[in-house]
C-alpha cells in the first residue's frame, strides 16, 4: 500500500523540528554565530537591516584644575548607517509518488525523509558556509548555485557580484586601508571614518608568515572593545604551513564531535582557532586573481557579526502537486542576511601559501 502525503506528514512533523534545530550548526562559521548568540530576529521592520557605526567621540572633555574651566560642547563623533537587505531563499523538496508507492511502514518513511529533506538541509548549510567564506557556491551538485546565493554578504572582498543592497561587494578587502574604497554594507569604505578592515601580506611563509598573521591578529584586537578575534579560516596550503611551523607544540583538533564537521581540522594560534577550509582553496576560480591565488585567510571577532533573520527557516508539510509533476512537495523558506558592525576589528591576510 502506497504512503499518502498525510501519512508521510505524521512522521515528518516529528522530524521537522530537529531538522530546523540543526540548521546552521554543521559548519564552523555559522555554528560560531549561533553559539555566540549572533543569530537574531530582525524586529524593527523595513526592507533593510540597519545598524549604526560610530567613529570619534560624542563629547570632547577637559581636565579640571581650577574648577572654573568651561566645558566644551564640541563633538568629534561621526555616525553612519550600515544597511543590508535580507536575502530570501526558497526551495521545493519533492518526493516522487513512485517512491511513495514502493515504500510502506515507519522505517520506509524515515528513509525517505533522510534521503530528501535531511539531505537538502545539509546541502543548504554547505552552500551558506561556502558563499560566506568565498563568494561562490560549493558546486552544481548542491542545493543552491552561486547566482541564488549572491544576495548574501560574503567575507571575500574580491567578490563584486552581489545583487542586493549592502551585499554588492564582499566585506574584507585584501589590500591596504587607503585602497579600500568599495561600497560595503551600503557605505563607502573610508580610512578617515575608521571604516575599513585590517590586512597583512605575507612575503613568503618562512620569511614572515607567522609575523604577518600575528600582527594582523593584534591590530584586530587593538580596534575592538568587545574582546579579541577568536575565529579564523585559511586555505589548506596555509594550514599546512602553519602546522609545520608549530610542529611539536601545535594544538590540532577536530572541530568537534559532529559528524558533518570532521572533514575540517583546527589549529589554535595567538588566541584564534583557525579552521582549514576547502571553500578557500586557492585553486578555486573565485580566488584566481591576486593576491588570493597565493593563499590567505580571515581573522574574525564574532562579537561584531550578526546574522539577522527576517523570517525563520521553515519546512512546510508535504502536499500533492496535481498540476505539475507526480510528486509530493515540502517547501523550504528562509529570509536573512549577514551584517558586521565593526569591520575595523576584522582582518584578512594573503600570500600565506607560498
Amino acid at each position: 500500500m502506497a504512503i499518502s502525503a498525510e501519512v508521510l506528514n505524521t512522521t515528518y512533523r516529528q522530524l521537522k523540528g530537529p531538522l530546523i534545530d540543526t540548521f546552521m550548526r554543521r559548519t564552523p562559521f555559522l555554528d560560531t554565530l549561533f553559539t555566540n548568540n549572533r543569530v537574531r530576529q530582525k524586529i524593527d521592520g523595513g526592507t533593510t537591516i540597519d545598524r549604526a557605526i560610530m567613529s570619534g567621540s560624542p563629547a570632547k572633555g577637559k581636565g579640571i584644575y581650577s574648577g572654573t574651566e568651561l566645558l566644551s560642547l564640541t563633538r568629534t563623533k561621526r555616525t553612519d548607517q550600515l544597511s543590508v537587505e535580507p536575502h530570501r531563499l526558497a526551495a521545493a523538496i519533492a518526493i516522487p509518488n513512485r517512491e511513495l508507492a514502493q515504500n510502506s511502514g515507519p522505517l520506509a518513511v524515515m528513509r525517505l525523509i533522510e534521503k530528501y529533506p535531511e539531505s537538502f538541509m545539509k546541502s543548504l548549510d554547505r552552500c551558506l558556509e561556502s558563499f560566506f567564506l568565498s563568494g561562490a557556491g560549493p558546486g552544481s551538485q548542491h542545493a543552491f548555485n552561486t547566482a541564488s546565493l549572491s544576495g548574501f554578504l560574503t567575507l571575500n572582498g574580491g567578490f563584486t557580484g552581489g545583487t542586493l543592497t549592502g551585499a554588492t561587494d564582499g566585506l574584507l578587502d585584501f589590500t591596504t586601508p587607503a585602497l579600500q574604497t568599495q561600497t560595503v554594507q551600503n557605505l563607502v569604505k573610508d580610512e578617515a571614518k575608521s571604516y575599513y578592515n585590517q590586512w597583512g601580506d605575507v612575503t613568503g611563509w618562512t620569511t614572515d608568515g607567522l609575523q604577518v598573521i600575528g600582527s594582523t591578529i593584534r591590530r584586530c584586537g587593538d580596534y575592538s572593545i568587545e574582546g579579541r578575534p577568536t575565529l579564523g579560516f585559511m586555505d589548506p596550503d596555509t594550514m599546512t604551513n602553519l602546522e609545520e611551523s608549530k610542529r611539536g607544540h601545535v594544538r590540532v583538533g577536530m572541530v568537534d564531535d559532529k559528524q558533518e564537521k570532521t572533514d575540517l581540522h583546527t589549529i589554535f594560534h595567538n588566541g584564534v582557532t583557525f579552521h582549514e577550509s576547502l571553500d578557500m582553496d586557492r585553486t578555486r576560480a573565485v580566488f584566481a586573481a591576486q593576491p588570493l591565488v597565493n593563499g590567505g585567510g580571515y581573522i574574525l571577532n564574532p562579537e561584531y557579526f550578526e546574522f539577522s533573520v527576517l523570517e525563520e527557516a521553515e519546512l512546510t508539510d508535504f502536499i500533492d502537486m496535481i498540476a505539475e509533476q507526480d510528486v509530493v512537495v515540502s517547501k523550504f523558506k528562509f529570509h536573512a542576511n549577514l551584517i558586521c558592525r565593526n569591520p575595523i576589528a576584522q582582518g584578512c591576510f594573503s600570500g600565506s601559501a607560498l
